[in-house]
């Protein structure tokens, strides 16, 4: 029998599918993660499991190696969710003497400054490739820098301009994300990404990305996310999904995502055709990609927003299904087995909507109301609520999840659309501001 290695933060949405996705594939499963091993038998994990940590990523791959020999040999390590399991899960499947990117590549793919940087390099030593991964211009100033310093160096000559955007380097899923516009919107951006790598959390996980902030010009245009597969640095689209919400700021808080694109047939190979570029500039060329695009309304052309070495997160993987009923993780899974060509997408549309916090501030969540209304909607296949009654929602740019996600299928992607908005409208939350507690 095979066994996997699955590596995953204790929060992840996405470790009970590809759980299951390896015992549908005949595979064991080993969980590498980074819950609490004083608590490890109240998680009852269905598998083997290794408490592992993200703040040392060389220590954690050395941990997964070593369950190599205390038991049948891995057969392939594969990260859930995040740019540090998939950092860890390559380091230690190379060990292992397993297909893996590159120990620098997936540094690059985990850290947006290290991304841009190659990427311009990459331009720099073959001009002709710079059209086919455009980027944002890109500053880069470590944080605590005074806000009209940093303002001088967006508004000198041949800086990123206004508006732009500043970002942490290693944060995921739009967290820490802000939109300026001019120098006041920019000093208070730039407060509140401070604030929040401050967190001791994010620090301890990686200091040197914690302490950089980085700025780039805003790209005007509607958004784009490619879901591929690489085998031996050939890119294979699994997936093609619009953005129809336009993402213009202040903060970048992603709602539906749908497939296929309606955009015309030469834009999606555009659109491929860069994302492939990037992850050859990257030196990526094993495992999933999940890549974000814009397409420029002033050059009309993809501009990539970052690409990643790892599936879509959160639970969107449900929205996809392929040839033989297998699921997006069924799909990484077999192609890390070696198990047989990549399936391709059934056909159709379908589509996932990540449920925007339903508050402006940290509020808890008192009641749900509305889900088998929004499940009735034509179209709709599922609704999660993935935050339970009493929980903490933390709205982007600080916030790190989403309320929950709704899941619709059809004929066609605007079928799609509708019914991921209509059943949206049928949900209703209640929460309660939270009461600060004198001390």
């Amino acid at each position: 029998m095979n066994r996997i290695a699955l590596v995953t933060h204790t929060t992840s949405y996405g470790a009970s599918g590809f759980i299951e996705a390896c015992r549908r594939a005949g595979s064991s499963v080993v969980v590498a993660s980074d819950r609490c091993h004083v608590l490890d038998r109240a998680w009852h994990w269905p598998t083997d499991s290794l408490v592992i940590d993200f703040s040392d990523p060389d220590e954690a791959a050395t941990v997964i190696a070593a369950a190599d020999a205390s038991a049948s040999p891995i057969s392939a390590v594969l990260p859930v969710g995040g740019e540090l399991p998939a950092k860890v899960a390559a380091a230690a499947a190379r060990r292992l003497g397993l297909p893996a990117n590159a120990p620098d590549a997936m540094a690059c793919a985990a850290n947006k400054l290290l991304m841009r940087r190659r990427l311009a390099a990459a331009s720099a030593l073959d001009p002709a490739s710079a059209h086919a991964f455009a980027q944002p211009r890109f500053i880069a100033v470590p944080s605590g820098t005074d806000a009209n310093e940093v303002a001088d160096r967006v508004t000198a000559p041949g800086g990123v301009g206004f508006p732009c955007v500043i970002k942490p380097v290693m944060l995921s899923g739009s967290r820490g994300v802000m939109r300026a516009d001019d120098r006041a919107s920019l000093a208070t951006a730039l407060a509140r990404l401070e604030r929040l790598l401050a967190d001791p959390a994010l620090r301890r996980a990686d200091p040197d990305a914690a302490a950089l902030i980085l700025v780039e010009s805003f790209v005007a245009g509607p958004e784009l996310a490619l879901e591929g597969i690489l085998t031996r640095g050939a890119l294979q689209v699994l997936a093609l999904f619009d953005k129809p919400d336009p993402l213009d700021g202040p903060t970048f808080e992603e709602t539906i995502y749908v497939t296929p694109s309606r955009r015309p047939a030469p834009d999606q190979r555009r659109v491929a055709d860069a994302v492939a570029a990037a992850a050859r500039a990257l030196g990526l060329e094993t495992g999933p990609v999940h890549a974000e695009l814009r397409w420029s309304d002033t050059d009309g052309g993809p501009v990539l927003i970052e690409i990643a070495a790892r599936p879509i997160g959160g639970l969107c993987a449900r929205s996809l299904r392929f040839e033989s009923g297998f699921s997006l993780e069924d799909v990484v899974v077999r192609h890390a087995l070696g198990a047989g060509p990549v399936p391709a997408r059934i056909a159709g549309a379908s589509g996932v909507m990540m449920i925007p916090v339903p508050a402006r501030v940290p509020s808890a969540l008192r009641a749900v109301d509305g889900v088998d209304a929004a499940r009735a909607v034509p179209g709709v296949d599922d609704v999660v609520i993935s935050v339970r009654i009493g929980e903490t929602l933390v709205p982007l740019p600080e916030g790190a999840s989403y309320t929950g996600f709704i899941f619709a299928t059809g004929d066609d992607p605007i079928a799609v659309e509708t019914s991921l908005r209509e059943a949206h409208a049928r949900l209703r939350f209640t929460v309660a501001p939270l009461v600060p507690v004198a001390r």
